[in-house]
């Protein structure tokens, strides 16, 4: 199974809370069953045994939140990945990625986050611009949540239209990478205050390093030199 990380805002189900989710043919599956059960199918708000590797290696529980990723994929949320490396998880493949996880943040050790301290002068640029940003687009993201995406979308041109509950763009617009993949981007509106969107739209940047650091580019920009 592949391991990712997700941090989408207000769209995020349970507050963003420490959870996964997963396409649901991997549910009731060896991958993704009801704990202690015979691969029963997980509900959603429960914790669900969830396996890194086949026959049922390398399992964990985790509340279960729903669909989203792409197939073969359990992602996880910054809050799952802040209480799972916390300690030193039994899960080998999961060992791995937190020792990565913080390989990666230390190299922000020397920088100053500008999340976190939004007021020190070298951060002034950044956040003015993400502040703007996002108070722009929250009147639209809050009247699309009001109406419903069908009723708000209506009349509208694809780049005025609103999906995926109202957090991200209709049109790709994001990229392309170096595979020419382009993607409906995250919109400033649906990070929560004290978060903001990172640099190519794939995800809500939080201060944490631990995890800012993961997102790699996206949220490197609140990170500067002093």
């Amino acid at each position: 199974m592949r391991v990712t990380m997700y941090s989408d805002g207000k769209s995020c189900p349970g507050n963003c809370d420490a959870h996964v989710v997963f396409q649901g043919d991997l549910n009731g599956s060896q991958f993704a069953h009801k704990p202690g059960s015979s691969f029963a199918a997980c509900k959603k708000g429960e914790h669900c045994e969830i396996c890194l590797l086949d026959n049922r290696r390398q399992c964990l529980e985790v509340t279960y939140r729903g669909g989203g990723p792409a197939p073969n994929t359990f992602d996880f949320t910054p809050a799952f990945f802040q209480q799972a490396c916390a300690g030193k998880p039994v899960q080998q493949m999961l060992a791995d990625i937190c020792t990565k996880m913080e390989l990666s943040a230390k190299k922000l050790e020397k920088l100053t986050n500008c999340i976190v301290n939004q007021d020190r002068p070298e951060c002034s640029n950044i956040i003015t611009k993400a502040r703007i940003a996002r108070l722009a687009d929250e009147p639209y993201y809050n009247q699309c949540m009001q109406m419903g995406e069908s009723k708000y979308n209506t009349g509208k041109s694809l780049f005025e239209q609103r999906t995926n509950d109202c957090a991200y763009e209709a049109k790709k617009s994001g990229g392309p990478n170096s595979k020419g993949t382009r993607w409906k981007k995250l919109l400033s509106g649906a990070c929560r205050i004290g978060t903001f969107v990172g640099k190519d739209g794939l995800d809500c940047c939080t201060g944490v390093k631990l995890t800012d650091a993961w997102l790699g580019t996206e949220c490197r920009a609140f990170y500067v030199s002093p």
